[in-house]
């Protein structure tokens, strides 16, 4: 793998350039590709001041630097006055100035070399009226990436010190030596401590108890009053329970009486079932009904037996008897160890009830007694079943 080739080919195309530029052609009139894409990449560049010599102004600045240098001789000369030599050889460079200036100034030059006098005379007219460009000297430009020639320093904040000081904690030398009947000494004085708090305790304690009896005398009074008064009003706060529930479910009771489907003419007298009441309680959500019995004396009163089919997990059960008269809460609750299996009415004695549990035991309700707890229930001494009980009459 190490010794594989990879060949790689440069060009000197622009990979940044785009390849598929799409142009109109007023004179095809549709858009036609364009086939020459300029490659060039400018990374860097710079405006100067440099001109070439064989441009019309750098022709320019030539002529006029020669024009210049030319003048500043004929000063010179005039002003040293030296050999004729020179002189001649001034006035042909002077000549051959002059004449590229302009064909038409001879007659001048030949006035200038008969007379000195004259000639200085008009070259220091011609000074005055065309003064020679100073020369300006040129200023290096500062390089704008160099920064050694500006200084610069950071501000560093001063160190500033925090301490705060707490009070000291007071402190007590102490000294003593341990003997044997020291130490006896201070285990007797707190034996003597704990026995005269024990006896100051045992007094407290009996107040106290006698205090308890003689409050749960008067409690156990009050709720007796408060129970015969509530007795007094829940016989009339029923009948009002009643009356409200009769008014709120009237709908419902006007058609179990009277209800008649106009499809059974289509039905060959097969009737509908129509959901009426719906009974519920709390406590009884996670219970299965395992058995249903009517009251035979008073006909809207039935009693609803919980419990669970799952018989791997068996739990508490719950005896609960409904009214038609009150379908919102129920008549009344008892509430048992074990799930409820079956129940029956007692035809001659209504308020009577046999009931039959999953651990095998056989119980009677009074619903005249006001208890939770069955009058009569069978127990492992009395023989009760090892199976569930599934029906009791």
């Amino acid at each position: 793998e190490l010794k594989e080739e990879f060949t790689r080919i440069l060009t000197a195309n622009n990979p940044h350039a785009p390849q598929n530029i799409v142009r109109y052609s007023f004179k095809k009139r549709a858009y036609k590709p364009v086939n020459y894409v300029d490659q060039m990449a400018i990374h860097f560049s710079l405006n100067g001041n440099m001109i070439p010599k064989d441009s019309d102004e750098g022709r320019r600045q030539s002529i006029r630097l020669s024009i210049a240098a030319g003048r500043l001789i004929l000063l010179s000369f005039l002003s040293s006055e030296k050999a004729p030599v020179e002189t001649s050889t001034i006035t042909s460079e002077e000549a051959e100035i002059k004449d590229e200036e302009s064909a038409g100034d001879t007659q001048a030059a030949e006035e200038e070399e008969a007379e000195g006098s004259g000639t200085a005379e008009v070259a220091e007219g011609a000074e005055v009226e065309e003064p020679p460009p100073p020369r300006v000297k040129e200023q290096k430009l500062a390089n704008q990436f160099n920064f050694i020639e500006r200084a610069s320093r950071t501000l560093n904040n001063p160190m500033r010190e925090r301490a705060c000081q707490s009070e000291p904690t007071p402190c007590k030398d102490f000294s003593a030596t341990a003997n044997q009947w020291k130490i006896y000494d201070a285990y007797v004085e707190e034996l003597q401590k704990i026995e005269r708090s024990k006896e100051k305790e045992k007094p407290k304690a009996q107040t106290a108890k006698k205090e308890e009896e003689k409050k749960k005398g008067r409690k156990l009074t009050s709720l007796e009053l408060q129970s015969d008064d509530i007795t007094k009003i829940s016989k009339a706060a029923k009948i009002m329970e009643r009356m409200v529930n009769q008014n709120t479910f009237d709908d419902i009771a006007q058609d179990f009486k009277y209800f008649e489907d106009a499809s059974d003419e289509y039905r060959d007298q097969q009737g509908t079932l129509l959901p009426l009441w719906k009974f519920q309680y709390d406590k009884t959500k996670r219970l299965a009904v395992t058995a249903i019995s009517w009251n035979p004396k008073y006909k809207d009163l039935f009693a609803v037996g919980y419990g669970s089919y799952d018989f791997m997990k068996q739990g508490q059960g719950m005896l609960v008897l409904y009214t038609m008269k009150n379908p919102s809460f129920p008549e009344y609750v008892f509430s048992s160890e074990s799930g409820i299996m079956c129940l029956d009415f007692h035809n001659d004695h209504p308020y009577l009830m046999a009931v039959g549990f999953y651990d095998g035991n056989v119980a009677i309700y009074n619903l005249k007694k006001a208890t939770s707890q069955p009058s009569y229930k069978s127990s492992a001494k009395s023989g009760k079943h090892t199976e569930p009980v599934w029906q009791v009459r």
